[in-house]
Parts: C-alpha cells; sequence; structure tokens
C-alpha cells in the first residue's frame, strides 16, 4: 500500500480523503474510477504527518475499523491544524455501539458498515458533495459562522447586521479561510475599481471587529486580512 499519495494542488475536481489500513478495501476503491472527484490515502497511524493538508480535502473517508477516531480528533485538537468543519464518511465492522457525541464534534455526515459495496459508497460521497454545495457555512470561533449561499454572518441563529461593504468582504475572506488576502485582492474584488485607501479598510475592519470581537479578523504584516476558521 502506499504509503500516502495526496495532490493537493489540483483543484479541478472535489477532493477526497481516504483514511485507511485496509490494503484490500483501498485496491479496490482504487480500481473504480470516478472523473467527479480525486481519491487521495493515508494511513490510520500517521494523522499528524496530514498537519494542514488536511484542511484542503472536501470530505474525509474514515475506516474506524480500529476504533481510531477518538486518537484522530486528539491529534487535530492538539495541532489546531483541522477545522473540524470537513464532513466525515465514517467506515465501521460494528455500528451497533455508537459515540454520538464524538460523531458531533468531528462532523460525520455518514455511518456505513464494512464491508461496503462500492458504487453505494461512491453515491453517498456524491450525495454528500451535493449537501455542501447547497449548505456552504464557514464556522469561526465563538459561535460565529457566514453562510456563503445565503450572504449573512451568524452569530448562533442570530444574524449580524453588516453593511453592503462589509458583507462584500465577510464573503471574500471566508472563500478563502485561513489564508492571507491582500490589499490589492480586497481593493479589486470589493471595492471593484472604486477609490480605496487602506485607512477606509481598516475603518471596516474595525465596524466589523465592533459587530463580532476583535480577533474575528486578523491583520497579517500589513500585507491583508486573514479569517481564521476553526
Amino acid at each position: 500500500m502506499d504509503t500516502i499519495f495526496i495532490d493537493t494542488n489540483d483543484k479541478k475536481n472535489k477532493s477526497i480523503l481516504v483514511i485507511s489500513d485496509d490494503i484490500i478495501f483501498i485496491n479496490e476503491l482504487k480500481k473504480k474510477v470516478n472523473s467527479n472527484f480525486k481519491l487521495n490515502f493515508f494511513e490510520n497511524n500517521k494523522f499528524y504527518l496530514l498537519n494542514s493538508d488536511i484542511n484542503s480535502f472536501d470530505v474525509i473517508i474514515f475506516d474506524n475499523s480500529k476504533n481510531d477516531l477518538k486518537k484522530f480528533l486528539d491529534v487535530f485538537k492538539l495541532t489546531k491544524s483541522y477545522n473540524f468543519n470537513i464532513p466525515i464518511i465514517l467506515l465501521k465492522e460494528d455500528v451497533s455501539e455508537d459515540d454520538l457525541s464524538l460523531y458531533k464534534i468531528i462532523n460525520v455526515y455518514s455511518i456505513l458498515k464494512k464491508p461496503i459495496n462500492k458504487d453505494f459508497l461512491f453515491n453517498t460521497i456524491e450525495l454528500c458533495l451535493n449537501f455542501l454545495d447547497s449548505n456552504k457555512k464557514v464556522q469561526f470561533e465563538n459561535g460565529y459562522y457566514f453562510d456563503l449561499t445565503r450572504e449573512e454572518l451568524f452569530q448562533g441563529k442570530k444574524i449580524i447586521k453588516l453593511t453592503r461593504t462589509e458583507k462584500k468582504l465577510v464573503k471574500l475572506l471566508a472563500e478563502n479561510p485561513n489564508s492571507l488576502v491582500t490589499y490589492e485582492e480586497i481593493s479589486s474584488i470589493v471595492w471593484k475599481g472604486k477609490v480605496f485607501s487602506i485607512y477606509s479598510l481598516r475603518n471596516v475592519i474595525n465596524h466589523l471587529r465592533e459587530k463580532t470581537d476583535d480577533t474575528f479578523i486578523r491583520n497579517f504584516s500589513n500585507r491583508g486580512y486573514i479569517l481564521n476558521t476553526i
């Protein structure tokens, strides 16, 4: 079995991370070609090597035959590199004893019993991806999240009222979570050729922080801003 092969630069298709030590299962998946998404494979006992690369994937297929899900959670809680918003399709040999509290934290989308029909698994992946496309939410600390479909900022069920410019800025940052968005990008996309200055941008940022909190949006070396997700 390949220890790891991950190509996070391929953005043409949705990217699926398969975490499993089951060589037979892995080889069967490799034989199934699906043009709608790209499969990437990783061994269960090397979670820490994924680091921040894990956030490049759209869905995770987690083979929990060895009950490693808690270990997976603990590794990424410690490193804080995984945002836990990526949906997980969990594979188990026994689904009778379920830790629902753990599944909620880890964002389990579906639980499937092994051995599993590969066509059924791929159909489940497709359904999960379709669900994501129609329910795009980026979650932040203290209960804040931005609904990309509705283009609204929430804290819990409460809508945070934003001006048109504030909303455009939060949307741009939410579409690039944990990544630097430069002043040039903000000027081009949010201001769209209108008169732009660092002072006007900082004024918008200050108003957003007043409506949320000081850590909501972080400045990066006077080059731009980063919106941190959890």
